[in-house]
């Protein structure tokens, strides 16, 4: 799999902006000529508001958190979101960017990931809550991440996700690049609304 069919397979949900983050893993042995890309790709997105932030974890392995700055404030901003963050020790009385910035640090420092992640990449907070309860166990469905509350908006959340990556990965097969098949997509979003 190429560098930018890894980075639609994973991230066009938020590039696309219908998820507020994604978070995945990059081998750099594998893709280390390609990391120039993402300065590029960083370029592109920004005036969208929305952030490629590299997290080098090992030699070998770098994380990609990519987010869409408004959609994340959004869900940060909620009471239930600011009690929860608040309870995990985040600053949440010094603003967004200072979460973001105690995520970010939690994600560098950490061998694992912290529980709390899912929320940030758009799982609801019932889920992530539940999640951490159970020990990952007694889900109710098991897709992008395990649903303990509402199956059937968690179906429909996730094909959505589904048919934006599908969406994307068909435009990069026709040479269209990741910024432009973003467009492609909000665009095709927009006109089924109609």
């Amino acid at each position: 799999m190429s560098f930018d069919q890894v980075l639609i397979k994973c991230g066009a949900p938020a590039f696309c902006g219908i998820k507020p983050a994604s978070l995945f893993s990059i081998n750099t042995e594998y893709y280390g000529n390609e990391f120039e890309k993402l300065s590029e790709l960083s370029a592109c997105f920004s005036g969208a508001g929305i952030f490629i932030v590299p997290i080098q974890k090992t030699e070998k392995r770098i994380l990609l958190f990519v987010y869409n700055k408004k959609l994340l404030q959004q869900k940060c901003a909620k009471n239930e979101a600011l009690a929860y963050l608040k309870e995990k020790k985040y600053p949440v009385e010094k603003g967004f960017e200072a979460i973001l910035l105690e995520l970010i640090s939690r994600l560098l420092m950490n061998g694992n990931f912290p529980h709390e992640v899912g929320f940030f990449l758009g799982y609801p907070l019932e889920d992530v809550v539940q999640f951490e309860l159970n020990n990952g166990s007694g889900f109710r469905f098991c897709g992008d991440w395990k649903v303990y509350s509402n199956v059937e908006s968690a179906l429909v959340q996730m094909d959505e996700y589904a048919t934006c990556r599908k969406y994307c990965s068909t435009q990069l097969e026709k040479g269209v690049d990741i910024p432009q098949a973003a467009k492609n997509y909000i665009a095709y979003k927009n006109n089924l609304n109609i």
